[in-house]
Formats: C-alpha cells, structure tokens, sequence
C-alpha cells in the first residue's frame, strides 16, 4: 500500500541542527515519517537557515518573505510576542502571508497530499483553509492543531470572525488541552470536530535524569521564552524574596526573546546578579543536563493584558521527565500537568509572594521535593510521551483519510 502523503504547515520549526527554536512541530513531523508517512514541512525562513533540506526523513521547504536582515516575524519568540514588541513588523505581515501562500500552493501542484497538518489557526491554518476552499481542484482534509496562543490572542472582531470560519472550515481542529477545548465554545464547533491532543515529550531517551550531573539542592531553573505571558518578572520578584531565607539561591533563565532588556534590568534592580544567571537560548540536547542539575524548576505562567496564556506548556513535561520537582501557576492548561502536592505544586498565579513559600518549602525539604519529582516523571510518562502522542495523532490521520 502506497505511504500517505503529509504537508505540514508551521511557523516554528528548528532553523538548523541544534536551533533553540522549541522543536515539537519538527518531533512530530519525526514521528509521521517513523509510521510511514512522507512528510514534507514549510516553515517561514530564517538567515543562516537552508531554504530546502532533508531532516531526518522530513523533507523542508522554507519561503522567504523579506530580504535575510528583515525576517524577523517569525521565530526569537514567536509571531504574536514580534508584534507586540516591535510595530514595524506589522509591515512584513502581507508579505509573510503572500510567500507562505504561493509556497503552499506550489507544494499541491507539485504533489498529491492526502492531508494537510497546520499548525496555529492564524495564520497556517487560516490560509490551508482558504487554498483548499477557493484554490485548488484537489481537496485534501485539513488537520488543525491550536497551541494556544492562537486561539487566546487576536481577538478583535475580525480575527474572531476569522478564527471561527477556519475552525468551520477545516477537517477537524485539534487542542492541546482540556481547558482550550472548553474555551472553543466560541467557535461553535460539534463535538466530533474538535479533540484534545497535547504534542509530547521524548521522555524515553531525552528528557531522563542525566546520571553524570549533580543535582544542586538549591538550584532552580526556568526554561522559555522571555516574553510576557511566562510569567519571567514573577518568578526574579520571588527569588529576591526567598534569598532573604535561603541566601545561596541559584536560579538560571534558560532562553531568549523580547523581555531580555527588562529581565536583565529587573535582576540588577533588585541586586541579585550573584543569585541570576541567564543562560540564553540552547538546544534541545543541550535542556537534559541544564534540568538534571536543578532541584525544582518553576513555570510561572500568567495570563498577559491582551488575554494570551499557555496552552499546555511543554516545559513542564520536560522538567519532570529530567527528575525535577516542579513548581508552576495553577492556570487551567497546567493543572491538567501538575496535580497539587502530588506531581508537583502549584501557585497562584501572579503571586510573587504564594511562589516564594512553595520554593522555600521544597528549599527546606529535600526529602518532600524528591517525593514530588518522582510522582511527577511517573506520571508525565504515562500521558506525554512522544509515544503516545504520535500513536494518537496517526490514528487521527487515518480516520480522517478514510472518511474523506
């Protein structure tokens, strides 16, 4: 029986070997290939980047949409964190819009694909939708997976009229939580068109405890994006609260984005330069060892002013995975990760103060905190990893490709 054929649609996905850029497009795209799908990516392009390569079996088509020096919309903290911190690059967004739109319509008349996986509603999946409504003769079934930000961002009167005619119009619409699925009440979606499927973790191979790092007892870690729904001056406001009891604190920012001006300025305000350390942005391969020799590792996730918040937040899983205790914000999305006092503990969000108790508490009791480590790897494993994830998202694919 001939392989299907797979064209995923994504403004995130590694620019290179080792890229920073968060990779879970590209594991599943992995994954596809490993059940016998051929896959074929298109991401936006990047300088330095190869406009076509072959990853691991995963074919990749990058389309330019501006001259190198000015392809800054995608990627370095994503689309919507671009906009927000840097007007000027509302300019590149026709553009964007236009190259991604030739580079999806060239792949269909150069290829029979019997489905398309869009990543994010605005915009892959809004102008998958579009092609195959008005452009094209074939009509192959179109897979959109929400990640969050899509759907809690762009909420003016147009985008909500535009993201409710996508989700309409497209195949079916995937979530990466329970609590996304129960905000997509607005988009008026039957239940048979709508299913939660979070993206996963290697937690085989990858994200394990790494036996040659020392873990240190009062190391924490914070793993992401500096922009501002992760919650980054929540966390450095707590840690200037926990050296009053706990003065050797070590906290490392592992990651890059829009915020590293304030955080940088934040943490030599507060005068904690001997207790932070950022890290910047590192490779996946690079995370194991950086988790391994933390104890806890904290995901203070907010909810931003114009509404956008996690979807789920992967950096939670891979904390876990790496024998971390965790500590997180009790939005919805995570708590659907993290049960309270049993895989890890939770916080209210925002709150500087509630934080800084949890961390002392796991400060002050190794034996509580390794407690919590292990229940929580425990459970990650059983629901995260890529698995299960991938197993769940190829038997999607089949149903929908037999349907059509």
């Amino acid at each position: 029986m001939d392989r299907k054929s797979l064209l995923v649609v994504t403004s995130t996905f590694p620019r290179w070997k080792n890229d920073a850029t968060p990779p879970f497009v590209y594991e599943l795209s992995k994954h596809y290939v490993r059940c016998g799908f051929k896959v074929d990516v298109i991401a936006p392009h990047a300088y330095g980047a190869k406009r076509h390569e072959t990853m691991e079996g995963v074919n990749v088509y990058r389309y330019k949409y501006f001259t190198d020096s000015f392809q800054t919309l995608a990627y370095n903290g994503g689309i919507n964190a671009n906009l927000k911190n840097k007007k000027l690059n509302y300019f590149l967004v026709p553009f964007f819009l236009l190259f991604q739109s030739i580079t999806i319509i060239n792949r269909l008349k150069n290829q029979k694909y019997d489905l398309l996986h869009s990543h994010w509603l605005i915009p892959q999946s809004l102008i998958c939708v579009f092609i195959i409504k008005f452009f094209t003769k074939t009509k192959p079934p179109v897979l959109c997976t929400s990640h969050g930000g899509d759907l809690y961002a762009f909420n003016g009167g147009l985008m909500q009229w535009l993201k409710k005619w996508t989700a309409k119009n497209c195949t079916h619409l995937c979530v990466v939580s329970e609590a996304m699925k129960n905000d997509c009440k607005n988009l008026e979606l039957t239940t048979n068109k709508i299913s939660v499927s979070p993206m996963g973790v290697d937690l085989q191979d990858l994200f394990i405890p790494s036996v040659n790092i020392e873990r240190q007892d009062n190391k924490i870690i914070f793993v992401g994006r500096f922009v501002a729904k992760k919650g980054i001056h929540v966390l450095i406001d707590a840690i200037s609260l926990v050296k009053d009891s706990v003065p050797s604190v070590e906290l490392i920012l592992v990651g890059d984005g829009p915020l590293r001006g304030e955080v940088d300025s934040k943490i030599r305000k507060l005068l904690l330069d001997d207790n932070v350390k950022i890290y910047g942005g590192v490779s996946n391969t690079e995370l194991p060892d950086l988790y391994s020799s933390a104890n806890i590792a904290v995901i203070p996730s907010i909810i931003d002013p114009q509404g956008d918040r996690e979807g789920l937040g992967l950096v939670t899983i891979e904390a876990l995975g790496c024998g971390c205790a965790v500590i997180a914000s009790a939005l919805e999305p995570i708590k659907e990760v993290i049960e309270h006092n049993i895989s890890g503990l939770l916080f209210t969000p925002g709150n500087s103060d509630d934080l800084a108790k949890q961390i002392i508490t796991l400060l002050m009791d190794k034996t509580y905190s390794r407690k919590l480590a292990s229940t929580g790897r425990q459970k990650a494993r059983e629901k995260f990893d890529w698995q299960l994830v991938s197993s769940r998202y190829t038997k999607l694919i089949d149903k929908i490709c037999s349907e059509k």
